[in-house]
């Protein structure tokens, strides 16, 4: 589910480079590993292609980052927020790249996620913001 959270991590990875290239998970690998995504990947390529950040988009990115997509993509890093993000099995998403000297991180945006906004359409009430 893409909100301005994503959207400002965005815009830090800009900062740290001069092209900012998204990769996005199938629809398979986000239930593999997080469960049934929100939104369906061509509905998150539609939505990150409008962010004013964002240069590229690259459907089929796997769960792991691997060095093999970031040169394939002519990535010199991996950028993400500094919340780990775990596969199913329990590793690191980007321990590869990390271990490589490739990867950023930028500040997650506080206040905001995923599993927030979608605790918060599920509570379906009138009065959760008061």
């Amino acid at each position: 589910m893409v909100h301005f959270g994503h959207a400002n991590s965005l815009r830090q990875a800009k900062a740290l480079g001069d092209k900012v290239i998204v990769g996005i998970h199938t629809d398979e690998e986000i239930t593999k590993h997080k469960g049934p995504p929100v939104f369906t990947e061509e509905e998150r390529v539609k939505m990150v292609k409008g962010i004013k950040w964002v240069d590229e988009v690259v459907l089929g990115a796997p769960y792991v980052t691997t060095l093999e997509v970031l040169d394939q993509n002519n990535c010199d890093f991996c950028v993400h927020g500094d919340d780990i993000t775990m596969t199913a099995e329990g590793v690191d998403t980007y321990h590869l790249v990390k271990s490589a000297n490739r990867y950023k991180e930028v500040k997650r945006t506080a206040g905001v996620s995923t599993t927030d906004l979608v605790g918060r359409m599920l509570l379906l009430t009138r009065n959760h913001f008061r």
